[in-house]
């Protein structure tokens, strides 16, 4: 019975909770209810199903998880350039700020961050030097991701000087900005009844974490925004910077064995875990992850994430977070090294190689393939000076039937913010890889195929970017091919002036069986696409159209009659207006076609309507090998 009564009571003096918000649009009626600190609950998977009952949200949220699904991930595990993400702080209702400290407090808590997400933690030890014997097979992750509060071009009416951090105070309400689009936003408030709370999934629209100013930072603090033990060490943001980046709680949020947060190397547990619990309890017959960011331990006893969490953050930010990625070089002064992450490469080390770590310092241009089919020393940059630090990517040349860097490449511009590239097939090649980057900036950004073509998404409106390619041969990776350019800028390349819409199509394994067509009112076919090859389950198709006004239907096809999703693939499409905001979404689960009818009338677009086949529970099944 005395056993009972202090458990009982320990539950009843829990001072604060991680409670969680499925949001990715502005409004305070969205903002979770304010509970008492003895509730201990999380309210994120109730709050998502009211979420998902807006259809507009609802499309938006399965397009990026499905996105998500679809894409191969190019972080190494030997992270050397992290991606910059900027962060802006907003303290709000603070009585007699103190703006220095509160300047420091941030950084302070944004390099806690940058240690915690990357495994820089002086206490990962306590996962490296003991826990990780509970937990074979599982690694402690570097996601490869870098925090950097802005320092620049920061928007007016906050009241920041230029190279001054974003760090505001008072002049922010509530959980979302718009004036904050493109930066991950960490709003303090005080008194909130919540350890902190933030969207399954940020956007980058002016979104953010929500972060109880008693949980915010480490050390003594500044008034009455000061960390009070046992939530004292930073970790709350961290755990909220998670869900901002797709991570669930480690035990899946609903409890019990038959949930799961969708990382393959995390145990599945039946429920949060508080306090400090000891090492090698479990339910679900296994041992339990409670030292995991993700979990609701004390801050002294959270202090990793997996492989697989930490991979899971960096695809999400490669394929739904751009925007932010993008906004980086534009108000950050950060190169990718310091903060906990490590010395970058430099032009005066003389070891950094440009073909992989993105440094360009100079070099000869590439010479010519001579009649022997070798390279008159295309590949010794910078020997004028007597260091090797980068300089062009050389080709090898390339003889009859060798597996070696596409030779010839060409682009076609999609919108202002997509192209599609494509290349010449390499005999003997099993993925290629494509990097492109801002022509100016220092960071590549890296997507592998299958086959010799990519659809480029992410651009920057009228940006010039430059790219280069690579193969993978059955004795590895080639160098690159020489560097070519771009601008991303329709009205340079394809001058839409009336209604600007994108079709994306993501395949299931049996493309063979899929085609599609685009017709105006009069039924009249304006563009139409397929079938495809088979064997490439989630490969992206996508096409731009300029469109005069009028009403339109988007026809897919199945042949088989078992549409695009689920049993070979999560296959699915959506159409897209200027902007990238999805106007209209099929899931992808029909039979012979769904019809997406839409209208567009002087750059505005509105879906009209959907029109599918249903799909057959007793059409045969087929011979499936997944590629992924």
């Amino acid at each position: 019975m005395k056993n009972v009564i202090i458990k009982f009571l320990a539950v009843c003096c829990i001072v604060f909770i991680f409670s969680c918000q499925e949001d990715e649009f502005a409004g305070a009626d969205l903002a979770p209810e304010k509970i008492t600190h003895a509730e201990r609950t999380c309210s994120m998977h109730e709050h998502t199903q009211q979420l998902l009952e807006n259809p507009e949200y609802k499309a938006k949220h399965l397009a990026k998880l499905k996105l998500l699904n679809s894409m191969v991930s190019d972080r190494s595990v030997n992270c050397t350039t992290p991606t910059i993400i900027p962060v802006a702080v907003h303290f709000q209702g603070v009585n007699n700020p103190d703006a220095s400290c509160l300047r420091n407090l941030s950084q302070n808590q944004v390099d806690i961050l940058n240690d915690d997400i990357r495994g820089l933690n002086a206490d990962i030890s306590n996962w490296i030097n003991n826990a990780s014997n509970s937990f074979p097979g599982v690694s402690n992750g570097d996601a490869c991701l870098k925090f950097c509060i802005a320092t620049k071009n920061h928007p007016n009416g906050y009241g920041l000087v230029e190279g001054e951090p974003a760090v505001t105070i008072n002049t922010t309400n509530g959980d979302f900005d718009s004036n904050w689009s493109g930066y991950l936003n960490i709003f303090v408030q005080s008194g909130t009844g919540v350890l902190g709370y933030a969207p399954l999934g940020g956007s980058g629209n002016g979104d953010g974490v929500v972060i109880e100013a008693t949980a915010f930072g480490s050390g003594s603090g500044c008034g009455s925004v000061s960390p009070q033990a046992p939530y004292n060490l930073g970790r709350t943001t961290t755990h909220e910077v998670g869900h901002y980046l797709l991570l669930d709680h480690i035990w899946g949020g609903n409890g019990g064995c038959n949930n799961d947060d969708n990382v393959a190397d995390t145990p599945v547990s039946t429920e949060p875990y508080y306090d400090c619990p000891s090492i090698g309890q479990s339910s679900c017959n296994s041992t339990d992850m409670h030292m995991n960011y993700m979990d609701y331990t004390n801050d002294a006893c959270m202090y990793m994430i997996t492989e697989g969490q930490a991979t899971r953050m960096f695809n999400y930010v490669q394929s739904s977070l751009q925007n932010l990625v993008n906004n980086a070089a534009n108000v950050c002064d950060e190169d990718g090294s310091g903060g906990g992450g490590g010395s970058g490469p430099t032009c005066d080390d003389g070891i950094q190689n440009g073909q992989e770590t993105g440094i360009d310092c100079g070099g000869p241009e590439c010479a010519p393939c001579d009649s022997a089919g070798t390279c008159d020393d295309g590949i010794q940059n910078g020997q004028e000076t007597g260091v090797d630090c980068g300089g062009p990517d050389c080709a090898p040349c390339q003889t009859d039937g060798e597996c070696t860097a596409p030779q010839s490449s060409s682009v076609d511009i999609l919108s202002n913010t997509s192209a599609f590239v494509d290349w010449e097939d390499v005999p003997g090649a099993i993925k290629y890889r494509i990097a492109y980057r801002i022509v100016g900036t220092m960071f590549w950004k890296k997507r592998t195929t299958a086959i010799s073509e990519r659809t480029l998404t992410d651009l920057v409106s009228g940006a010039q970017y430059e790219y280069k390619l690579r193969t993978r041969c059955t004795d590895g990776w080639t160098s690159w091919s020489p560097k070519k350019t771009f601008i991303a800028d329709t009205e340079v390349n394809t001058g839409c002036d009336q209604n600007e819409i994108t079709f994306q199509l993501v395949l299931d394994y049996y493309g063979s069986e899929t085609s599609w067509e685009l017709v105006d009112e009069s039924n009249s076919v304006v563009a139409s696409g397929g079938p495809y090859q088979d064997g490439n389950e989630g490969q992206l198709i996508q096409e731009t159209f300029c469109l005069e006004d009028g009403c339109y239907s988007l026809y897919v096809d199945d042949a088989y009659g078992d549409g695009i999703c689920c049993d070979y693939g999560d296959g699915f499409f959506q159409i897209l207006d200027s902007h990238g905001d999805v106007i209209a979404y099929s899931d992808g689960y029909f039979g012979y076609f769904d019809v997406l009818d839409f209208c567009a009338f002087e750059g505005n677009l509105r879906k009209e309507g959907e029109r599918k086949d249903s799909k057959s529970a007793s059409i045969a099944k087929k011979p499936y090998s997944s590629n992924k």
